[in-house]
């Protein structure tokens, strides 16, 4: 198991999620995430471990993304060599800083303990 390869994929994971390639019913997830981070807070979205809680202020739009999403993590674990086992936990947040400006970051933490941030541009 690759564990030094967390960052990278966690990166990956994020950019993937919060990118244009990412559309439901006809629109693009990262607008509704952006949209939420500048009407409430820090949304975040947990993967692993994977939690329910917390979705239920999501749009339908996001929410169906995560699904669909879940469904595709292990196959995107394997590419990077990992398991799911290897990680404590994983999550996406976006927010707004200070200046209004949206921001994407990614985190990880492996069953050693080390946690991987990074920003993510969208």
């Amino acid at each position: 198991m690759k564990i030094k390869d967390i960052g990278s994929m966690a990166h990956n994971w994020t950019h993937s999620f919060m990118s244009a390639m990412n559309h439901v019913d006809g629109d693009y997830v990262f607008e509704d995430m952006f949209a939420l981070a500048r009407s409430r807070g820090k949304p975040t979205i947990t993967w692993i471990p994977e939690r329910n809680e917390g979705l239920g202020d999501l749009t339908a739009r996001i929410q169906k993304s995560v699904l669909r999403y879940r469904g595709k993590l292990h196959d995107h674990l394997a590419r990077h060599g990992l398991d799911a086992s290897a990680l404590e936990e994983l999550r996406t947040e976006v927010g707004v800083t200070e200046d209004g400006e949206p921001f994407v970051r990614s985190f990880a933490r492996d069953i050693r303990g080390r946690q991987y941030e990074q920003f993510v541009q969208p």
